[in-house]
């Protein structure tokens, strides 16, 4: 049981919509016991899935390097996030998928067969950034918090444990910022809480290549993919923090966020005519308007 949630009246689970105040997972769920799953947020425009297939493949290769079995193909959860969505009567929405490991034969780590996985997809309105803030751009701190070694977690499993970028988050509340930039344990510059950064400078578009210890945003590689299209020249590489803080512009990446710029970075302030984000991001917008359609407010 439990309130009803505000947020969203009907949630998918398990090959089931059923309405989000009754949706439970056993106690004995290893996403609960051990953080033991995966998941993927995507964004809808007049209530089509952007890039749905690209999110599913990256799910996939989350499942597979945690050795996890997809109980549903592709095209069947890009089906039921359509409907999640359709249930809910939302148009622009942020959709959630999580998958668990599910329950094993005993609450203990490394009891894993026979688990049948929990799949779980929710939809809620979307709420991005306030339109003030894709225009002027949004404070950011440079987190204590250093990102997981990949060779700790490897990072392109997009893992339910978010507690690092968690305590990052807090860093950046404390601090009055809306997000934290965090760096690897080598001191490169990693990536945002749940996003991808990039930065300008001397006319270079450059972000951390993946050898930082990143995920591969879904956001970032459509940018990097317009920016060569548009003739920018671009970077990917490992660089410190000193370089971030000179660049001439800044901003970050997500599915959620689309391009966010920043207005500072800690005590550093960014000049406020940032022509390059400007451009890529009424590129981006061109980008989902002719993959969604021109019904679709993007």
């Amino acid at each position: 049981g439990g309130a009803e949630p505000q947020f969203t009246k009907w949630a998918w689970l398990n090959g089931r919509l059923v309405p989000a105040a009754r949706a439970a997972v056993p106690v004995f769920d290893r996403g609960l016991l051990f953080g033991d799953g995966i998941y993927e947020t995507v964004r809808t425009y007049g209530g089509k899935v952007f890039r749905a297939r690209s999110h599913l493949a990256r799910l996939a290769a989350s499942a597979a390097r945690i050795e996890l079995r997809l109980p549903y193909p592709p095209r069947a959860l890009e089906a039921v996030m359509a409907r999640v969505v359709a249930a809910n009567r939302l148009s622009d929405a942020r959709v959630r998928l999580v998958v668990t490991r599910g329950v094993g034969a005993s609450p203990d780590l490394g009891a894993i067969a026979r688990t049948r996985p929990t799949v779980l997809v929710y939809a809620t309105p979307y709420a991005g950034p306030a339109e003030a803030d894709r225009l002027n751009g949004v404070r950011a701190i440079l987190a204590r918090t250093a990102r997981n070694h990949r060779r700790a977690l490897d990072p392109a499993i997009k893992s339910l444990n978010l507690l690092n970028s968690f305590l990052a988050k807090r860093e950046a509340a404390r601090a009055g910022a809306r997000d934290a930039v965090l760096l690897n344990p080598d001191g490169f510059v990693a990536e945002g809480t749940a996003s991808n950064v990039f930065f300008v400078r001397r006319g270079t578009l450059c972000t951390p290549a993946l050898e930082a210890g990143i995920l591969e945003g879904i956001t970032r590689g459509i940018v990097l993919d317009l920016a060569r299209r548009l003739g920018f020249r671009v970077r990917e590489g490992l660089f410190r923090p000193a370089a971030l803080l000179a660049a001439e512009e800044a901003f970050l990446t997500a599915s959620t966020i689309e391009l966010l710029p920043l207005a500072a970075l800690g005590a550093r302030r960014y000049p406020a005519s940032r022509p390059v984000t400007r451009v890529l991001q009424s590129a981006y917008r061109v980008t989902v308007l002719d993959e969604l359609g021109s019904r679709s407010r993007a």
